[in-house]
Order: structure tokens, then C-alpha cells, then sequence
């Protein structure tokens, strides 16, 4: 237990290092392209990442699964079993990489056809999702070997590898642009030489912590191995693809319907919210596990507890700079983007009114997942994405251009968002833990409470700061958030749920 909290904390620091360097990146590297490249060209970016995150609900689906058994199997010292795990899931890639680049290389080819891009701008688009996808096929073997270390919890050399990810592609954008022009492409270029980075340093730490462990090789391809990571992935896959329709499908529709200059001011708030996440990742990330490890241990009563308090403290934490953000979302947007985008500011609300249910939803995943409980979860959320996008384009086709749509299209996929990510996860959660039912309910209340709270707060403050001098506005509203953070969760959480995470990243 005292190594187990020790590198808790070492985990602790490595996500703050992590977190510093998404701050540091995010300030910029959106600003950045935005005015380098022009609202309507930067649009492209965040469809050609939507595209890359619709090819990884696959491979990012399969991972998942082999993270579920292959963990086990180290945690309960079946070196064999995990080889087998681990070498089967490989192969399961090279295939599946093979499968995909016909047909996705039609799709780059005839991109004009499903995205509304603009003529001038067609061909480095079709480069820039060359090359972005390019750059996932690299992730995924990275991701594939970083396994080893989320199974013995070594979330500091993994964050390693986002603070390599995530400085990269700027360090890289900046080279490109300046040594070479400023073109959409060079994003795409960036990502990719970023990954290959990325790939080197992952095999390398592999073998050094896989060494007497796990053993790679043909030899090790196992058809039972196969049927358990494949029949997982598939439920997980069905799932995502429904998260897809629910959560992408937006900026995929305003592209189509208006153009890439409003899908470009969507594609931004969209990546505010990831930097929320991110943030929240910072302690949401330490249980994922330890939620696994109770589980292999067959610690019912932990799983349930770390599942049911870490959900409602990083939901509230969550909630906290989201109502931060949406409340003086005029100033912030100001400053971040520029004058332009502050009209937007009602889309940056109702967008990102959905993350913190997001992220607390998922802290019951790792539960879920744990227990390889994935069917009932994966069939409904393919149902609500399907019945969002059907919505969704129906107001679209309407609109007939009106702006204003938007705010209803945003409207309806919050609504079903927390459906599925929340209240489907969480109850679905309950049904497996008998007496937590009542305690998920009464978690989404405090946490929608507090969002609201706190957008009230900074819409009555706001108009007190407009005149100021954005420097001194902007640390007036960190020391507020600071504040209304301290308050939310002495308010939220009981005084033991306090002490108990304090302790365990604390403890000596």
C-alpha cells in the first residue's frame, strides 16, 4: 500500500507536469493557427481530426479491451496469458491497418464530396488528412506498447508521452511554418513526425519494463486471446461509435450546412473543452488503475467507493472551470481568440456544459470496463447517437443558413449527451453495485448545480470587467475560480471524501 500510494504521487506529479504543458500549448498553439492560417483554413483541422478519432473509435476500441485482459493478466503474474494478450493484439492491428488504407485513401481522394471545403484550399486538405491519419497508425502501435505501463501504474512515464505528444506538434508547427510556409498540411506534418518520435520512445520503454514479463512473437498468436480482446472490442466499438454520433457529429453537420469558418469556431471550443479534460484528467487519470487493480483483486467494496467519490470529485472540479469559462466566456474568448469569437459565446456554454458529465461518467467506465460489462452500455449509446444525428441533420437541412439553428443543434446533442454519458454509465454502473443507485443520482444534481451556479456568478460579474485591462481582468478571474472552487467542494464533498484524497496523494 505505501508503494501504491507513492507512486500515486509520483503519478500526481507527472500529470501536473502533463497538465502544465497542455496549458502552455493550448494558450497558444489554437491562437496560433487561428491567425496564421485563417478561421476558414483552420476549420479543416478539427474535421480532419474528427475523422482520425472515427478511424481510432476502432483501434482505440481494441486497445481498450487488451488493456482490460491484458492488465489482469500481469497484475495476477500470468506471464504467458499476457504475452498471448499482447502479441494476438498486435497482429489484430497490422490487419486492420491493412484493411483501412484502401478505403481510406478513397475517402481523402474525394473529401470535396462530404466536406464543405473551400476550392482554393482542397489539395493541402487532402494532404493534411493524409497525413493525420498516417500519424494515428503510428499512435496506435505507440498506445499498444504504453499498455505495460498502465497496467503496473506507471502514469508518470505516460505522461511522458503526452507532454511529448502535445509539445511536439506545436515545436514542430512553429519549425514547418516558419523554416518552410504557413499551409494547413504542415499541421498534419507535424503530428506525424511527432508520432514516429513518440513510437521510438515507446518501444524503448517497453522492453525495459516488459523484460522477464512479456515475451512478443507470432509464436504467442492465440485464437481464445483473439475471441476475448475481439469480443470486448466489438461492444466497446459499438459504444463509441454511438459516443461519435453524439459528441463529433456537430461540427460535421455545421461544416455542411454553413462552412468551415463556423465549423472552425466550433473546432476551437471544442478544443477548450479538450483542455478541460485534460486538466480534470490530471486527477481522474490516477484511479483508472486503481479501479483496476481492486477489481483483479476482487475488492468489491474499493472499486465501488473509488468509482462512486472520484466520479463526484473531479465532475465537480469539472463543473467548476467550465462555469468559469462559460461565465466570462466574453472576456476569455477575447483574449484567447480575439474580438471575433466572443459573439460566439452562447455555442461555448452549451458545448461544453456537457464535459463535466463526461468526465465523471467515465471514472464509472473504468468499472464497467473492468467487469467487462460493455453490451447493454454499447447497444443504447449506438441508439441515442442515432437518433442525435437524425435530429441534428433534420434542424440543419431546415435552417435554410440560419445561424441560430446552432444554438439548437448544440441544445439537443447537450441533452443527449448527458443521457448517455452520465445517466447511462452511472445507473448501468449501480446496477452491478447494489446501494450506489441513489448516490449517482445525487451526483449529477450537485454537479449540474454547481455549473449553474457558477455561470450565473460570472454572467452577474462580467459586465463589472469588461473595462478593464485584460492582464489584471484575466488573474481577477483565476483568483475567483480559486475561490468558487474551494467553496464547490467543501459544499460537494463530505469532509472523509476530502481527507481520503488528500491522503492518498499526500500521504509519506
Amino acid at each position: 500500500m505505501e508503494l501504491e500510494a507513492k507512486q500515486v504521487r509520483k503519478n500526481l506529479i507527472f500529470n501536473v507536469l502533463s497538465l502544465l504543458a497542455n496549458i502552455a500549448v493550448g494558450l497558444f498553439y489554437t491562437p496560433y493557427l487561428v491567425k496564421n492560417l485563417g478561421i476558414s483554413a483552420y476549420g479543416i483541422v478539427p474535421l480532419a481530426l474528427i475523422i482520425n478519432q472515427y478511424v481510432n473509435v476502432v483501434t482505440g476500441s481494441l486497445t481498450s479491451a487488451l488493456s482490460r485482459f491484458y492488465s489482469i493478466a500481469l497484475r495476477q503474474n500470468k506471464s504467458d496469458e499476457a504475452s498471448k494478450y499482447l502479441s494476438t493484439s498486435i497482429v489484430i492491428f497490422i490487419g486492420l491497418i491493412l484493411a483501412l488504407i484502401l478505403p481510406l485513401w478513397y475517402f481523402v481522394q474525394n473529401i470535396e464530396f462530404i466536406f464543405n471545403i473551400p476550392s482554393d484550399l482542397l489539395e493541402d486538405s487532402k494532404s493534411l488528412f493524409l497525413l493525420t491519419i498516417l500519424s494515428l497508425f503510428f499512435s496506435l502501435f505507440s498506445s499498444i506498447f504504453n499498455i505495460t505501463l498502465y497496467a503496473f501504474n506507471r502514469l508518470d512515464l505516460l505522461n511522458i508521452v503526452k507532454i511529448i505528444r502535445i509539445s511536439g506538434k506545436l515545436i514542430f508547427v512553429l519549425f514547418l511554418f516558419t523554416s518552410l510556409e504557413v499551409n494547413v498540411k504542415y499541421v498534419g506534418a507535424a503530428n506525424l513526425i511527432t508520432e514516429i518520435i513518440l513510437l521510438i520512445y515507446s518501444i524503448t520503454v517497453f522492453y525495459r519494463f516488459s523484460e522477464g514479463k512479456v515475451v512478443l512473437g507470432i509464436r504467442h498468436f492465440n485464437k481464445a486471446a483473439l475471441i476475448a480482446v475481439g469480443g470486448m472490442a466489438f461492444w466497446v466499438i459499438v459504444q463509441q461509435m454511438g459516443d461519435m454520433g453524439l459528441y463529433r457529429i456537430d461540427n460535421i453537420l455545421v461544416n455542411k450546412f454553413w462552412s468551415t469558418n463556423e465549423s472552425g469556431v466550433l473546432g476551437a471550443f471544442e478544443e477548450l473543452g479538450n483542455y478541460t479534460i485534460t486538466i480534470a484528467m490530471v486527477i481522474s487519470s490516477l484511479f483508472g488503475p486503481l479501479i483496476l487493480i481492486a477489481y483483479a483483486n476482487e475488492d468489491t467494496e474499493q472499486v465501488k467507493k473509488l468509482t462512486i467519490d472520484r466520479s463526484l470529485s473531479v465532475g465537480v472540479l469539472v463543473a467548476v472551470m467550465i462555469g468559469i469559462l462559460g461565465g466570462f466566456s466574453p472576456i476569455i474568448l477575447k483574449a484567447w481568440l480575439g474580438e471575433g469569437f466572443a459573439e460566439y459565446n452562447t455555442w461555448l456554454m452549451i458545448k461544453l456544459t456537457l464535459t463535466p458529465f463526461y468526465i465523471s461518467a467515465g471514472v464509472f467506465a473504468y468499472g464497467s470496463r473492468a467487469m467487462n460489462k460493455v453490451r447493454f452500455p454499447a447497444l443504447m449509446t449506438i441508439f441515442l447517437g442515432l437518433i442525435n444525428a437524425l435530429i441534428l441533420y433534420g434542424l440543419g437541412y431546415y435552417a435554410h443558413g440560419n445561424i441560430d439553428i446552432v444554438n439548437w443543434m448544440l441544445v439537443v446533442g447537450l441533452i443527449m449527451g448527458v443521457l448517455q454519458s452520465y445517466f447511462l454509465n452511472g445507473l448501468y454502473f449501480a446496477k452491478f453495485y447494489k446501494g450506489t443507485a441513489r448516490k449517482v443520482m445525487l451526483n449529477a444534481l450537485r454537479i449540474g448545480g454547481t455549473i449553474c451556479a457558477i455561470y450565473l456568478i460570472g454572467y452577474l460579474i462580467t459586465p463589472l470587467l469588461i473595462g478593464m485591462h485584460i492582464i489584471p481582468c484575466l488573474i481577477l478571474i483565476a483568483v475567483i475560480a480559486l475561490i468558487l472552487l474551494i467553496i464547490a467542494l467543501k459544499i460537494n464533498l463530505k469532509k472523509s471524501q476530502i481527507n481520503e484524497l488528500i491522503h492518498l496523494v499526500y500521504k509519506k
